[in-house]
């Protein structure tokens, strides 16, 4: 791992993280308070987006800097957030699968996506890039 690599990681500052994974993370902890109180659409809006959003933040930061994680929990919270935008407004249907299942089931592929990191570091070497 490089030095330019760690100070070039959006996630090892404040700011950076905040914008793009901390407010996204409020939005959908507040879900399960603004469900009581907004109608369904706004929820699964609230939580695609929030998905998306951290999932885009991922992949900016897998380019800028290499980070593992990055190049798997991009891709996973994009399609999450794609899936439960199309479940939750009924375009598509995975049978008894629902929009917290896939909330659920996205968080458990993004936890997963940390293993080859404490296996492997934090960081493709510049010579190892996966793309």
């Amino acid at each position: 791992m490089s030095g330019a690599q760690k100070r070039n990681d959006y996630s090892r500052r404040f700011l950076p993280f905040m914008l793009m994974w901390g407010i996204p993370i409020l939005v959908l902890c507040s879900v399960n308070v603004l469900q009581h109180y907004l109608p369904a659409a706004p929820i699964i809006l609230m939580m695609a987006g929030a998905y998306i959003w951290m999932g885009l933040g991922c992949v900016l930061n897998a380019m800028k800097c290499n980070r593992l994680h990055c190049y798997m929990s991009g891709p996973t919270m994009i399609i999450g957030g794609l899936l439960i935008g199309l479940v939750g407004f009924n375009l598509m249907s995975l049978g008894p699968i629902k929009v917290m299942h896939l909330s659920y089931i996205t968080l458990f592929f993004v936890f997963l996506s940390f293993v080859p990191e404490w296996i492997n570091g934090s960081y493709v070497k510049n010579d190892d890039t996966l793309v």
